[in-house]
């Protein structure tokens, strides 16, 4: 990843008219092409016909689609300590600014004004619902995509693991090997795990003494050369991948790595586990337990059974009496109905959001037909390549060491492109499907919540809020995104106002 901060020439600017600008590409490839310069371009020519006058430039160059780019994270900073005195933030489009969720949240808590040139639309705290709907698609719609490449490399890891190979960081004890994307024992931590089992295994150890005398030994995380606390001790002595075989997604694999201790000293440690800990009675899940706060003193809601059968939730009361008061489970269900009523948006914004899809599908299947063209580019270079060192095999004019491994090479590079084709080529097919299920989900969740158990309606209330308070009888909820543009506008009645081209706003 590549980040960097440019200040821009020292002009005289006009008073509240400064502004940053953002500009982003997703690998090293594109950052030697053209896509830096012409967002660039784009953006300056855009801030000289508004008269805005651009104080800092920032550019990232990454490719992983979590927060936390240098320069965004930057940006952000920047803006923060600056105030009032700059307001403005300059973007090529929707993609360019956000890769998840989160940036979006960091960036609408700004308070700012964003203008996605390329998509000539300004966002600020004074747009409409509507308006802002529309963007909130665009940004759950980019996620989609990225989501879509996502699951596309998770289908090679479970691939990989019904194979027998462990298909991701080594675990601790293990190390990854680069040439033959393998795991193999670390000849400096192995000896110290397989002395874990056999401490442990002999019952004289209990887990805290245990943990004292791993960092003693000196095992520490393979990344940051931390040691090693309790719990991952306890995680460590647990896994199976020790004696080769391995859980992933939940099925276990029999490995074809080497194995560092024996089965039978796992089992042993299992049998010390098993006898140190007392049974241990599990209570019963209540439905909403972990979706209500105290509204008064922020402490969680639980909930307790009266009489075999009522259902109460009430404030722990960890900080001390605050005087809100118990709710009964039936009207939790009431209330939280009412909160999935209010994200029901008019029919007449169907029209609209089909054309924001049509337009973003478009918008994505022409990247992904773009990158598909280099991928497929790459692979016929590689194939060319590979045809050449097979020839020269056959006139002799390599050895078949070089040869062995130079094949090896560049199959492995094949294998790679044809996967990464297959990843584009399936997340351009499900893109589009996203702003759909979330437009379906926004029209059916209410009907479709009336009908279900209390359990049922606890795991879709999760899905479209975040976080409640109840306060003395009132339910106040916390929408996660867009759903909370959705409650604002049937609330403020605002879509209309987005839906209607010739009615202007007032004021």
């Amino acid at each position: 990843m590549k980040s960097r901060a440019r200040q821009q020439p020292a002009t005289t600017p006009a008073p509240g008219r400064t502004a940053v600008a953002y500009v982003r590409v997703s690998s090293k490839e594109q950052e030697q092409g053209f896509s830096i310069p012409a967002q660039r371009h784009l953006l300056t020519e855009y801030a000289a016909r508004e008269g805005l006058h651009v104080v800092q430039e920032f550019e990232d160059v990454e490719t992983a689609k979590r927060a936390g780019r240098t320069a965004f994270g930057g940006m952000v900073a920047f803006l923060r300590k600056r105030g009032s005195s700059c307001r403005t933030l300059l973007v090529e489009k929707t993609d360019r600014l956000y890769r998840n969720i989160k940036d979006w949240v960091t960036i609408d808590e700004l308070g700012i004004e964003v203008h996605f040139v390329k998509e000539n639309v300004v966002l600020s705290e004074d747009s409409r619902s509507s308006e802002k709907f529309m963007h909130g698609i665009k940004v759950l719609m980019a996620k989609n995509y990225i989501d879509n490449l996502g699951e596309e490399v998770r289908k090679g890891m479970i691939e990989k693991a019904r194979q027998g190979h462990w298909p991701t960081v080594a675990p601790v004890g293990y190390q990854n090997n680069r040439s033959t994307h393998r795991i193999e024992p670390d000849p400096e931590r192995a000896p110290i795990v397989v002395k874990l089992f056999e401490w442990y295994a002999s019952g004289e150890y209990s887990l805290k003494a245990l943990t004292k005398l791993a960092t003693a030994a000196g095992l520490t995380n393979r990344t940051g050369g931390s040691p090693l606390v309790k719990a991952k001790i306890h995680q460590l002595l647990h896994n199976p991948i020790y004696y080769g075989e391995f859980y992933w997604l939940g099925q276990l694999h029999q490995g074809l790595h080497t194995p560092i201790i024996s089965r039978g000293l796992f089992d042993c440690v299992q049998q010390v586990f098993a006898s140190a800990n007392r049974p241990r009675h599990t209570k019963r899940r209540h439905a909403f337990a972990g979706l209500v706060t105290c509204g008064r003193c922020g402490c969680a809601y639980t909930a307790e059974t009266k009489k075999g059968q009522y259902v109460y939730y009430h404030c722990t009361g960890h900080r001390g009496p605050c005087g809100n008061t118990y709710v009964r489970e039936e009207e939790l269900v009431r209330q939280f109905g009412a909160v999935l009523q209010q994200v029901r948006i008019p029919g007449e914004l169907a029209g609209k959001l089909a054309t924001v899809l049509r337009e973003s599908q478009a918008d994505k299947e022409k990247f992904a037909r773009t990158a598909l063209l280099r991928l497929q580019q790459q692979q016929l270079l590689l194939r060319s390549k590979l045809d050449r060192v097979y020839e020269d095999r056959l006139r002799e004019a390599i050895p078949e060491e070089l040869w062995s491994a130079k094949s090896a090479e560049l199959q492995e590079e094949l294998r790679r492109v044809r996967a990464d084709m297959e990843r584009h080529e399936t997340a351009s097919q499900a893109y589009e499907t996203a702003g759909l299920q979330i437009l379906e989900l926004a029209q059916t969740a209410y009907s479709s919540y009336v009908a279900k158990n209390p359990h049922e309606q606890a795991r879709l209330v999760r899905t479209l809020v975040s976080n409640s308070t109840f306060d003395r009888g009132t339910l106040t909820p916390a929408y996660i995104k867009p759903f909370d543009v959705f409650a604002r506008g049937s609330e403020s009645g605002d879509w209309l106002l987005g839906l209607d081209s010739n009615q202007q706003p007032s004021g």
